[in-house]
């Protein structure tokens, strides 16, 4: 079989702040030893046999978090987060069986949710056709115009909770019940490499009844932001999009098309 990792941070074993998230920052290396846990024992699952294969995707920071020396020869690593479009589909296609979320975590604005955002920590909220959604929506949203079904997010408590709400029956894996932003009473490694390899193996059956997740277009993107650079910097070039002073629409034809608008916006 063949599936997609997007690989997050924020939601791996034993991380809790932002200091074990942010390339060179004083505790990263423990963070990103955390991540190469949690993705070494969901690789154990899905790897079950020669014909296996697997993308990851790094979503968080610069996208140069894996450790490639650490990966079996059926993983490829697609890094340096090349901007997802209508042309590469986000890097998937029906080849794919399933995608799967790992080290993710709650939408910004949920109250007492860890390390909470939408990629940037400017956005304060984001919604597509009305549905409000953070990365976990999102993510899954555009690989279901891939056609690819989201099968599974490991993370903390809360973005097992946000995933169970808005796709109802994808697998989640929690390694920590978050207790406030910056907290949260975090199971051993040891133990997180069981439920996540056992998530894992439960894939190939979660990608045979799950959907695709998809919204009837038009797309429309409503995105709030708060006050800063970033807000500056799209205000000056997407005027037009503007429905006051914080709030951001986009509309376009698809999900992919209407983010890859933002993207281009916001790159420096």
């Amino acid at each position: 079989m063949k599936w997609m990792i997007r690989v997050d941070m924020e939601g791996v074993t034993g991380v809790v702040n932002m200091k074990q998230v942010v390339p060179g920052a004083a505790d990263y290396e423990f963070g990103r030893g955390m991540l190469m846990h949690d993705l070494l024992a969901v690789l154990d699952g899905l790897l079950q046999t020669p014909d296996d294969e697997v993308v990851l995707y790094d979503i968080h920071f610069f996208g140069t978090n894996i450790d490639l020396h650490k990966l079996d020869s059926r993983v490829t690593a697609i890094c340096g987060k090349p901007h997802y479009t209508p042309g590469n589909r986000s890097y998937l296609d029906e080849s794919f069986d399933g995608m799967i979320l790992l080290g993710l975590h709650a939408r910004a604005e949920m109250p007492g949710s860890l390390l909470n955002h939408n990629y940037e920590h400017d956005i304060r909220t984001m919604s597509i056709n009305g549905v409000v959604v953070g990365e976990i929506g999102l993510e899954a949203l555009m690989a279901g115009e891939a056609g690819v079904p989201l099968v599974m997010v490991t993370g903390d408590s809360e973005g097992a909770k946000e995933t169970a709400e808005l796709l109802p029956g994808t697998i989640t894996v929690s390694v920590k019940q978050s207790l406030g932003d910056t907290a949260a009473a975090c199971l051993p490694p040891e133990r997180t490499a069981v439920l996540l390899k056992e998530g894992a193996l439960q894939c190939a059956a979660a990608a045979a009844r799950l959907q695709p997740y998809r919204l009837d277009g038009p797309i429309e993107l409503n995105m709030q932001f708060k006050t800063g650079e970033l807000l500056n910097r799209l205000q000056s070039r997407l005027t037009d999009c503007f429905d006051g002073p914080h709030r951001l629409i986009l509309r376009g034809a698809s999900v992919l098309e209407v983010w890859e608008q933002y993207l281009i916006a916001k790159t420096e």
